[in-house]
């Protein structure tokens, strides 16, 4: 198969490339490098964790995870604020996993195109996975952020065509 994984999508990309063969591989602004975590989103995470158990104490259970569920809602991604409790660690486990061990297993021709604007995914990740996937090549739309394909459509499809019609 040729594969393109799109943000979450990157990931399933690279799981799969890693230990399958594949013809093609592009990946869109796509995850897999676990992000830089800053003093201030260590502090922000771990004081949500110790209001959230205070608030169970004061408020009990369904109170405190309707109060919580506000402000999940103010703080946190729009997934994350309407998953289930399980669905939650879920996504927060698989979020924070690096993948960058699986990048050398690619052996599939690798296309990354990115948003250099993009925040969710930076391009720093991008050029990380440009350094480990054997053989991979990087295209990056200036003025593009996380949907680059929507950004920029038009030099999306020709770079894509280009690398689907190369031999």
């Amino acid at each position: 198969p040729v594969l393109l994984g799109h943000s979450f999508g990157g990931r399933v990309g690279i799981l799969y490339s890693s230990r399958n063969p594949v013809e093609k591989l592009i990946l869109v602004d796509a995850a897999g490098i676990k992000p830089k975590r800053t003093f201030r989103y260590y502090w922000k995470i771990y004081t949500f964790k110790t209001l959230k158990r205070l608030m169970y104490l004061i408020f009990g259970h369904d109170e405190a995870e309707r109060r919580l569920d506000k402000r999940r809602a103010k703080a946190g991604s729009s997934d994350y604020a309407g998953a289930s409790p399980m669905m939650r660690r879920i996504l927060s486990k698989v979020v924070n996993e690096d993948l960058s061990d699986r990048l050398p297993m690619i052996k599939a021709p690798t296309l990354l195109i990115w948003g250099e604007n993009d925040t969710a995914t930076p391009i720093s990740d991008a050029r990380k996975m440009e350094k480990h996937i054997p053989g991979a090549g990087l295209v990056s739309f200036a003025g593009c952020g996380h949907y680059s394909f929507l950004d920029n459509p038009g030099q999306f499809a020709a770079v894509l065509r280009s690398f689907l019609t190369a031999k």
